[in-house]
């Protein structure tokens, strides 16, 4: 079984799957990715590109973006990109308002407007944050449509939204629906964003232990800076103690201070797309 970022992840226990319970946050290493055909779904899905579009920069662009997001992701996440004059994107699930699993806590309503009021970015993660290559298309498509309502009601006037998958799988059928309901979608497949790019497989590097860390942070930086290019960090929980999938204040911190003073933009994505003039 592969994970989000395509490494090899343990088996499941062999017992009553969270994902399958109404209302259940799944904890990252209980989810079920199914067997061969989902998994030679998002192989194709992932290749075949249904938008692409020319990155033309002046400058080289830093993106730092949240999944689910955890309590932790607005303080102290948040504060950080403040603090240095910069917003993010937050891509909430909105079924998984409040719930808890053994890692976080999600954040709720509140902060997602809290959030946009204070200039930060709301995209779109699905309602029940399920794999998008698990789900029918048509509740694939009635999912993406629940969280897309869910979050106008707690921000209204919320047009265009950029979309991140769940987990990072795609599904050829799902990401035409998406190619034809969103402005971008985010995948979890690392590099850097220059040239022609699939609109709807956006490269993304996480920022944790096994991903982006203060010790590779300069290489993926040079990358960037080289190719002028675009270069979309992401994250889930921000504590001093985090998570396989999260990292601290001070490594996301150093991450932003470092890109600001090379000369990086760090945008949302969404004035990230406008920089680069993609409609």
């Amino acid at each position: 079984m592969n994970d989000e970022n395509g490494q090899t992840a343990p088996h499941p226990p062999r017992r009553a799957r969270p994902q399958d319970v109404p209302g259940a946050l799944v904890d990252p290493d209980e989810v079920d990715f199914g067997g061969l055909l989902p998994r030679l779904d998002h192989m194709v899905g992932r290749r075949v590109a249904f938008r692409t579009a020319v990155l033309r920069l002046e400058q080289p662009i830093l993106s730092i973006t949240f999944d689910d997001f955890p309590g932790s992701a607005e303080v102290p996440g948040a504060r950080i990109l403040e603090d240095h004059g910069a917003r993010g994107t937050y891509y909430p699930a909105s079924g998984l308002f409040g719930l808890t699993n053994n890692r976080w806590t999600v954040a709720g309503a509140e902060a997602v407007a809290a959030l946009h009021r204070r200039g930060h970015e709301i995209g779109l993660h699905g309602h029940a944050h399920r794999p998008a290559n698990r789900m029918h298309p048509r509740a694939f498509a009635a999912d993406l449509a629940a969280n897309r309502a869910a979050l106008r009601r707690i921000v209204p006037g919320l047009v265009r939204e950029n979309y991140a998958y769940p987990y990072g799988q795609c599904g050829l059928r799902q990401k035409r629906h998406v190619a034809g309901s969103v402005r971008t979608a985010r995948s979890v497949q690392p590099g850097i964003n220059a040239g022609r790019v699939d609109l709807d497989f956006i490269k993304a590097v996480e920022i944790s232990a096994r991903g982006l860390t203060e010790d590779n942070l300069d290489a993926w930086l040079d990358r960037a800076a080289a190719a002028c290019g675009w270069l979309v960090l992401f994250t889930h929980d921000v504590a001093e103690a985090p998570s396989l999938y999260g990292t601290t204040p001070r490594v996301l911190s150093r991450i932003v201070g470092r890109a600001v003073e090379r000369g990086f933009a760090v945008l949302p994505v969404a004035e990230a797309l406008d920089r680069a003039g993609i409609a």
